[in-house]
């Protein structure tokens, strides 16, 4: 069972921190024995209130140790854990607790709680709520049953986590115990044979509700018997990781694109001397092999630029990792020459999510490394990657038409160009539903195309278009970092760089400024920070059309 192994780690150390919550300036720590009893009183609380095993349960809270102690007692009591996003509208709640027909809400006091009091149908049931005034988890339940009986079967429906909705209406994708449980083992895997140094520290502060973050923020941590520190904002990120001082931290490409963009900034306005310093130790960092001068000069460096580096990420941090969406392989040779590798993944949320990882010391910057130990992928003749393991979902809640077109022959069709090289390393081409087709008929894929573009730092965010038309443009967000006095010349300035190298078809003639950046709150970015393609294109339709 998926919580065996974290109750058998509450037994040998049952005083050992493992959940941490940040109260004004101060952390205030939970034990492995606090969770665990947290735990236990929770699902006494449910069977009190005769909830039964496998109803479903939505879960309204920002990453704190209340989630992980909802998420752990919906594994061991059998309810269904329902996660939304804090960024969640009334009406996107609402969808979520009418689609998976909840039993009961988990939220938390303040803003979040008054959300789901305005929801007709959240009113109507059983509510259970998290408070920051107590060093207590759930401190209003008191009960606890030390015999009842946990949910034994691992092929019990465990959660319904929805899809990043990038395309409409989310679906709900039906994970079970074994899937979280495979594929949390197959990254243990990965870790041990990789040797990385224990005792973990992890900063949680992608969202819980995303496959992601649920896998490698709350469970695999658990399952390693580390620390997790939640973070509820991120402007304190990098605050947070100087003082907690994470060894492992797993984030999404815009995260490791933002913080390129400021360090670059940040250089672009120093000396020349700092400038050639900065690109010399990236350069030497990127090599295999450095001869006497340049281990001399790789000492300077060291001193001078990763050292510091690395102590503004706490200094124990021993790789990034990204998911979520590809990454501009550019970025993470940026940061292997500073110090800091990151480790760039591939997954989806029907996967558990991961399906692939590239390997400490066998990383290859433009590949999502090889598939997981006991996960199979190979390529239809179109192209696409499909994926077979015990990680793979049971299928769309309530959706049989769409698990049949996803799931076929137990193959799940990711709907991901990929090209696999011989020794198993997989590279993402592009998205099948992505693909521009131009006037002439060509297929180009638009991926590739951003992620070289976003590497310049005068470019915050960029969507290339071009669909029916003769050639490419890109609507470009510039960095509010970078000081421009005429955004149309920057934006003509990184159009001309990026062309020079480019053959015709890759081109991409025009730019169209955006005044705003795409973001959550308005609508075209996801919780887990991808653009709305779709949306975005809907949106400036007219002056798209407008640049032919």
């Amino acid at each position: 069972m998926l919580v065996d192994p974290i109750l058998q780690l509450e037994k040998q150390n049952p005083q050992a921190p493992c959940l941490y919550r940040l109260q004004g300036d101060q952390w205030i720590s939970f034990s492995r024995a606090d969770v665990i009893d947290a735990v236990r009183r929770l699902c006494t609380q449910w069977q009190t209130d005769g909830l039964k095993s496998g109803q479903r349960i939505l879960v309204l809270m920002e990453n704190r140790p209340e989630w992980a102690v909802t998420a752990v007692a919906c594994n061991r009591y059998g309810l269904v854990l329902v996660p939304a996003y804090t960024t969640h509208q009334e009406h996107e709640i609402e969808y979520l607790l009418d689609k998976s027909q909840a039993s009961a809400v988990v939220t938390s006091v303040g803003e979040l709680s008054d959300r789901l009091k305005s929801i007709d149908s959240a009113s109507q049931i059983l509510w259970y709520t998290a408070d920051d005034q107590s060093k207590i988890l759930f401190h209003n339940l008191t009960q606890r049953n030390d015999k009842l009986v946990p949910n034994q079967d691992p092929d019990s429906l465990y959660a319904l986590i929805p899809t990043s909705g990038t395309n409409g209406q989310p679906k709900l994708v039906e994970l079970t115990q074994n899937n979280i449980f495979a594929n949390v083992t197959s990254i243990l895997t990965v870790l041990r044979d990789a040797e990385i140094d224990q005792p973990h520290r992890f900063l949680s502060f992608l969202p819980l509700a995303h496959a992601y973050e649920h896998m490698a923020g709350l469970y695999l941590p658990l399952h390693l018997g580390g620390e997790i520190f939640y973070c509820e904002r991120l402007d304190k990120l990098a605050t947070l990781m100087a003082d907690i001082k994470p060894t492992l931290m797993t984030a999404v490409p815009r995260l490791y694109e933002l913080l390129y963009g400021r360090i670059t900034a940040q250089v672009t306005k120093s000396g020349r001397l700092k400038q050639k310093i900065f690109q010399t130790a990236i350069n030497l960092g990127n090599q295999s092999k450095l001869t006497l001068k340049d281990h001399c000069t790789n000492w300077i460096c060291e001193r001078l630029v990763r050292n510091k580096v690395r102590k503004r990420f706490g200094g124990r941090l021993q790789y990034f990792v990204s998911g979520g969406a590809a990454l501009n392989p550019e970025i993470s040779r940026f940061f292997k020459g500073l110090g800091v590798g990151i480790l760039q993944g591939y997954g989806q949320t029907e996967a558990s999510p991961v399906i692939s990882v590239n390997r400490p010391g066998s990383a290859r910057a433009e590949t999502v490394g090889p598939a997981l130990p006991e996960v199979e992928v190979r390529l239809t003749d179109e192209g696409e990657l499909i994926v077979r393991g015990k990680n793979v979902m049971r299928g769309y809640w309530q959706d049989p038409k769409a698990t049949q077109a996803t799931i076929r022959d137990g193959w799940l069709y990711t709907g991901d160009l990929a090209e696999i090289d011989p020794d198993g390393h997989i590279r993402i081409v592009g998205r099948l539903k992505d693909l521009i087709v131009n006037s002439g008929g060509d297929n180009i894929a638009p991926a590739p195309i951003e992620q070289e573009i976003t590497i310049y730092p005068e470019v915050d965010q960029v969507i290339v278009v071009g669909d029916g038309k003769p050639s490419l443009s890109a609507l470009i967000c510039l960095n509010s970092e970078f000081e421009t006095a005429d955004p149309q010349t920057t934006i003509a300035s990184v159009l001309k760089r990026y062309n020079g190298s480019k053959p015709p078809l890759l081109q991409v003639r025009k730019g169209l400024l955006l005044n705003e950046p795409c973001t959550i709150e308005n609508g075209l970015l996801t919780p887990t920070q991808k653009i709305k393609r779709s949306l975005v294109v809907k949106h400036y339709q007219e002056a798209i059309d407008a640049l032919y």
